[in-house]
């Protein structure tokens, strides 16, 4: 990299910009562009250097000259410190190994090496010169290794970051997505729930660019774990340039660079290295008793070679990273089902995935880097449980691709453009595993034949297939004025998704339990209870096919102000609107918010060691397809009861009101509440981050958040008895379902937590551990789900949300010998989340008797609960749970005298191999088979790889 593009940090300003408020210049930043914009800020593609020059009596130094120099830059970056000694790099690619140089005439000449720096953070770096003295006849650097580059005295955001080869000494699958729970504040999981709040609302952000799947939240498409350099995640504190709800993963992967690198690793997991399950059979609760089976234990096992190389096409000016990798996983389910011999159910999954990344400087004032990535995932047996049958298990094939476009140019010595635009796009197909789409699916309430049952919670169909597309272009100015970093942006997107969804054969029957219900069979008609024909929209028996848009808005404004070495302040606002569209561009409704920001940090002592930090801010969901496609018409529903009288399922029509027929769903079975509110997040936090040595960090960190408004489903048709037992009529008079989307002040989460970490190295231990007590509670368990569907239920609704998990102790510990040898340790302790005491109810949906979290005994003398008896009402959750992985490696190359890394690694996940029981059913059922307190799941049991990775 140039040194134009730091030369801008503490120059001379040669025109002022005093002149220009806040209001003028987010007008002027709204002018830029005139599209349509996402609502969610560009992520960071670089760390910051900064720090003071000061003489031997502590007094700053104006106009001294520094160069940073490192492998991962192009070409060196030069800046002059500014009248109060300080000085700023702001465009440091991450990376290890970076020099800072100042030489002044006078003084004896500096090397500050061993430089560290992080994605998103700064690492601080003061430079104190001493007097040349008249006897030294030679001007010789003074060589400095020491930085800390975890202590952040510029931001209070809060999380962590890891560098690729804190990633690899981390007993942890090669996963991308698996980063973030390590981190204080994260749950578990690879698409986990942070500080209270949905696990939808999580960003994943790489090389700077929005990537998240426009529905769910989720990562939109992995890619070679090795190809990485950093993984940033921010938990909270969030700097204007941000809106999101949840956390947030930025990953900057590798550049190349003027040497030319190779990375080639082998992970094997056959089948004898993994421990077999030892505890009962996936079983059907209509098995009953049967406990164990004689069937061969189920096997697990994995195959995945993994490619990455890169290095200059032309030195200095044009560099590539590629990588590959093809997984092969091969996982046994043992299946226990009625009158069927016992079996291990195989689910295969094959994975591909390719990325190339080039990294161009074709001018002192220009960097453009490109990334292409590409993934493919093949499932069979997508199901594998119990609950269905081998003839009606599924399928998935999905996959896609995203490219990005990086581009930084500084206009003058003190304005610096970049622009970040891309593209994603994702297809997924889930569907029968027989590709029979005539097959009608029965289920007796225990198990499912012929065909499977709906995709889940909201999709009705039993096959799909869905595209997903997110267009991206978010143009940021950053220019400084004196103590002033300003910088401002624009972001635009326009997201948009298109589904086709059915139930083989256009029907499902619900039968009852012992046989399967053919209403031309009078052997069968014992077994016949309901039929649900589906219908489109307009009233034909087939696919439905819809789609959904968003147009998005985000524009930000951002001051960071640094007072003095002491103390500084980042205040910022931002707007955010998004304007919703369903099927076939039918306008739905706008949602605005405004997110202001302010946050400030206070060095207690001016040598960047103790820091006390406090933020507040505001964040809000102005929509994604997810919720721009639940506006959509559904498949209609129409069920028509057994008449055991004329044994016989009545005729119905998908629109009509027939005796014995109920319809749900159609053209008019969800309408837009046109005065819904935005839902949004307020967060309070303060921190105090204490440097231990020079490369450790410990904190703690007080957090409040307060979701508000977040989306429900409310039922306004049925009219419900006193009990919230039975329908007992309807508004209008129809005999079907009508549901208000909407966003009342009654949908809340709260969260109030502590967070006690550490972070950093301490000899031959890099430390990443942490500990946090949180509460988290609310009326809402996840978008759209039960609440509002039962006004009657509502009073049960608030208490702790499924995600409170009171006490959090986890780690990711490594220990490296001076002999080629390092282990790692990952542990995590977590008490166990909520249940709610539940059960079917005759009239629809759910029926509870009792708060959120809760449930009822049994009574000894009945067996049964007694739900009228408030006393009998206690505290439900699910087991606590300790897992412990761990890893060895050692490199072969040292004995072998090799220049190379020739590493072999063993990773066992679930070193002790703890299958214990994970979550317990909490749904009781007063007849048939009732599973409430059995074993819903498992921890998976012991796992181990095998990894051999060359690489230079």
């Amino acid at each position: 990299m140039s040194s134009s593009l730091a030369s801008f940090e503490n120059a001379p300003m040669k025109t002022s910009l005093l002149s220009l408020g806040g209001r003028v210049l987010l007008l002027a930043l709204l002018a830029l562009v005139a599209l349509p914009q996402t609502a969610l800020a560009a992520g960071e593609n670089y760390g910051q250097v900064s720090g003071y020059v000061y003489d031997p009596t502590g007094a700053p130094l104006a106009e001294v000259p520094l160069t940073l120099s490192g492998p991962s830059m192009q070409q060196p970056q030069t800046t002059t410190s500014g009248d109060d000694g300080r000085f700023e790099f702001t465009l440091v690619p991450p990376g290890e190994k970076y020099a800072l140089e100042v030489k002044v005439e006078g003084f004896t000449p500096i090397k500050k090496t061993g430089i560290n720096v992080r994605l998103g953070q700064t690492s601080p770096v003061d430079v104190k010169l001493e007097v040349l003295t008249e006897t030294e006849a030679v001007a010789t650097y003074e060589i400095v290794t020491q930085v800390n580059p975890i202590i952040n005295p510029d931001s209070a955001q809060t999380g962590a970051v890891l560098t690729a080869e804190k990633a690899s000494a981390t007993p942890v699958f090669n996963q991308v997505q698996a980063i973030p729970q390590l981190v204080a504040g994260v749950g578990p999981g690879n698409a986990p729930s942070s500080r209270g709040g949905l696990s939808r609302y999580g960003k994943s952000f790489v090389d700077g660019m929005d990537t998240t799947d426009v529905t769910d939240g989720s990562i939109s498409a992995p890619f070679n774990f090795y190809a990485v350099e950093n993984f940033e995640v921010i938990t909270g504190g969030l700097d204007a340039q941000y809106n999101s709800l949840g956390m947030i993963e930025n990953v900057v992967t590798k550049s190349g660079s003027n040497d030319f690198t190779y990375d080639v690793t082998m992970v094997l997991s056959p089948a004898w290295s993994n421990a077999k399950a030892l505890s009962a059979s996936n079983q059907s609760s209509a098995v009953g008793g049967f406990i164990q089976n004689d069937t061969p234990q189920a096997e697990t096992s994995f195959y995945s070679p993994l490619v990455a190389f890169g290095g200059p096409i032309v030195k200095d000016r044009l560099w590539f990273y590629a990588s590959g990798q093809w997984n092969f996983s091969h996982q046994e389910t043992p299946i226990t089902l009625p009158g069927e011999e016992l079996t291990n159910r195989p689910k295969d999954t094959e994975t591909r995935l390719a990325r190339l990344k080039l990294t161009w400087q074709p001018t002192a004032k220009d960097r453009i880097s490109f990334a292409f990535n590409y993934d493919r995932n093949l499932i069979d047996n997508n199901i594998s449980n119990s609950s269905t049958a081998l003839d009606a298990e599924s399928k998935i094939n999905r996959g896609g691709f995203f490219f990005i476009v990086n581009y930084d140019r500084p206009l003058t010595d003190t304005m610096l453009f970049q622009v970040s635009a891309g593209t994603t796009y994702k297809d997924a197909h889930f569907g029968p595993q027989n590709d029979d789409d005539d097959a009608v699916s029965h289920s007796d309430g225990n198990v499912t034949r012929f065909s499977s049952g709906s995709l889940g919670s909201g999709r009705v169909g039993n096959y799909q297939d869905e595209t997903k597309r997110r267009f991206q272009l978010d143009p940021t100015l950053t220019f400084k004025l004196d103590k002033h970093q300003m910088k401002g942006g624009i972001q635009i997107g326009y997201l948009t998704g298109g589904q086709t969804q059915g139930v083989t054969g256009n029907q499902r029957y619900i039968d009852r339990s012992g046989g399967v219900c053919n209403p031309d069979d009078p052997t069968t008609f014992a077994y016949c209870d309901r039929r649900i024909d589906f219908y489109d929209p307009n009233g034909e028996q087939k696919p439905l096919s819809t789609d959904a848009s968003v147009l998005t808005l985000g524009t930000f404004i951002q001051d960071r102000f640094t007072l003095n070495r002491h103390f500084t302040v980042v205040g910022g606002l931002r707007f955010d609107a998004g304007r919703l569209y369903s099927d076939d561009g039918k306008f739905i409704k706008n949602l605005t918010g405004f997110g202001p920001r302010l946050s400030g940090t206070y060095d207690l002592f001016g040598d960047r060691t103790t820091l006390l930090k406090a933020h507040f801010g505001r964040s809000t969901d102005v929509g994604d397809v997810f919720v721009a496609q639940h506006g959509n018409p559904d498949l209609t529903q129409v069920t028509t009861r057994w008449n055991t009288t004329t044994n016989s399922f009545a005729e119905c029509t998908p629109f009509g009101t027939e005796t014995g027929c109920q319809t749900a769903g159609g053209p008019t079975g969800r309408i837009f509440d046109r005065d819904a509110k935005t839902p949004k997040v307020d967060e309070l936090s303060f921190g105090l981050h204490q440097a231990v040595g020079d490369k450790a960090v410990v904190g703690a960190d007080f957090t409040y958040r307060k979701y508000s408004n977040l989306w429900v489903d409310e039922e306004v048709n049925q009219i419900w008895d006193p009990s919230g037992t039975r329908v007992v009529g309807y508004v209008n008079g129809e005999p079907r379902q009508i549901t208000k989307i909407t966003s009342p002040d009654d949908a809340w989460r709260d969260y109030k937590g502590m967070d006690l970490w550490v972070q950093g190295k301490s000899g031959p231990w890099d430390l990443l551990a942490n500990y946090t007590l949180a509460f988290a509670n609310g009326t809402v368990g996840n978008y759209f789900d039960n609440y509002g569907f039962n006004p009657r239920m509502k009073s049960f609704a608030e208490g702790p949300n499924p995600d409170d998990i009171r006490h959090t102790v986890k780690g990711s510990i490594s220990y490296a010998t001076d002999f080629g040898l390092d282990f790692g340790f990952r542990f995590r302790y977590l008490t166990g989340t909520p249940l709610w005491m539940n059960s079917v109810n005759a009239g629809g949906g759910t029926l509870y008797r009792s708060e959120r979290g809760t449930g009822h005994s049994v009574n000894a003398a009945t067996g049964r609960p007694d739900f009228n008896d408030p006393s009998t009402v206690s505290e439900l959750r699910n087991p606590d749970t300790f897992l412990l992985d761990a890893q060895a490696r050692y490199d072969l190359g040292r004995p072998l005298g090799m220049k190379q890394k020739l590493e072999l690694t063993l990773l066992v996940v679930n070193l002790f191999n703890n299958t214990d029981v994970s979550t317990i059913n909490d749904r009781y059922s007063a007849t048939g088979t009732n599973t409430f307190g059995t074993s819903n799941f498992r921890n998976r049991p012991l796992q181990a790889e095998l990894l051999l990775r060359f690489r230079n």
